[in-house]
């Protein structure tokens, strides 16, 4: 019967340490995850900017179209 109360004691130990090697997997592939969002978004984020910068002279250009238009007779 001892032999019954090892192997159970065997069997969670390996279990934890399984899990404990899973977790540190996980938590290594979040942080990377996590570095990548960043990345996106700061490339997002430049390029929101360069899209605003390209499209005020647009803007501007259109208002002066609509303010220059002759009115319907």
């Amino acid at each position: 019967m001892p032999w019954l109360i090892f192997s159970v004691a065997v069997l969670s130990t390996a279990g934890l340490l399984v899990l404990g090697a899973l977790a540190v997997r996980v938590y290594r592939e979040v942080l990377l995850l996590s570095r990548e969002l960043d990345g996106s978004a700061r490339r997002l984020s430049r390029s929101a900017a360069a899209l605003e910068f390209a499209a005020e002279p647009v803007a501007r250009r259109a208002g002066q179209l609509v303010l220059n238009e002759p009115e319907p007779t």
